[in-house]
């Protein structure tokens, strides 16, 4: 049996949806709408809209924001594994 390669681009995503999206973006677009729910509750209107407005904006900017050839996503996930990881320190003070 011959066996051919078969190319595959693993620099970009596939799109999907209409050819425009990709799982990635649509289900990040899904979870901006997420917060449209906090509006039925008791809260104020300017902490509904304050809320509402940044969580969603923190979506859409994962789905559509790239820094330099990096998804927003992927650059946050490693900011916050950096702010949490174990730091080593080299240099430290000596105690006699």
């Amino acid at each position: 049996m011959q066996v051919f390669k078969v190319p595959y681009d693993m620099k970009r995503e596939e799109k999907i949806f209409g050819g425009y999206l990709s799982l990635r973006q649509v289900s990040y677009l899904l979870l901006a709408t997420v917060p449209l729910a906090l509006f039925p509750t008791g809260l104020p209107l300017i902490i509904k809209l304050l809320l509402v407005s940044t969580i969603s904006t923190f979506f859409v900017l994962c789905c559509f924001l790239k820094i330099g050839e990096q998804n927003f996503d992927k650059f946050f996930f490693f900011a916050i594994k950096y702010l949490f990881r174990k730091k080593v320190y080299v240099y430290s003070r000596r105690c006699n």
